[in-house]
């Protein structure tokens, strides 16, 4: 089974990180995902879409869907062509500023299950999240989300303006 949800911006702006972050929740909740999971996809989805409107250009969406295979996958896209860099574990007490630790985060709470890829016109950030604190399969999830990305064009069900 395969649940499935999305949204895109066409014109995001900073408040819409919230509605980002309620929209991730909602869907992973209604899949099964347990409290230390949706709050991990809170953090790193609030990372990814904050990084995408930061750095990506005018489209910014959110796709989350969860497979029975107990965990959930959140992808963020937007239409810049750049992919990200994921610092190691280890180097994020290095970073400084205000800029470079979020995909730092979001790599470090998904236990590595997470990743970027081109799609079309742009680019996905994602992570995974397993819906009961099991350990994820990260080649396998990966390989999927992948497939995905080569397979579909983001085609939107919801338009926010």
């Amino acid at each position: 089974v395969v649940h499935e949800v999305m949204c895109v911006w066409r014109h995001p702006r900073p408040e819409d990180v919230g509605l980002a972050r309620c929209l991730t929740d909602g869907a992973l909740a209604a899949a099964g995902v347990d409290e230390a999971g949706l709050g991990v996809a809170r953090l790193a989805v609030s990372e990814a879409f904050t990084n995408a409107l930061l750095h990506g250009r005018s489209e910014v969406g959110v796709e989350v869907w969860a497979r029975s295979e107990r965990w959930g996958v959140v992808e963020v896209y937007d239409t810049g062509p750049t992919l990200p860099v994921f610092p190691e574990p280890e180097e994020l007490a290095w970073v400084t500023g205000d800029h470079g630790r979020g995909l730092g985060l979001i790599r470090a709470f998904p236990r590595e299950a997470c990743g970027a890829c081109p799609c079309g016109v742009g680019k996905r950030v994602w992570f995974a999240v397993a819906m009961d604190g099991r350990v994820l399969d990260a080649p396998r999830i990966r390989a999927l989300v992948e497939e995905r990305a080569r397979l579909r064009v983001p085609r939107p069900t919801a338009l926010l303006a």
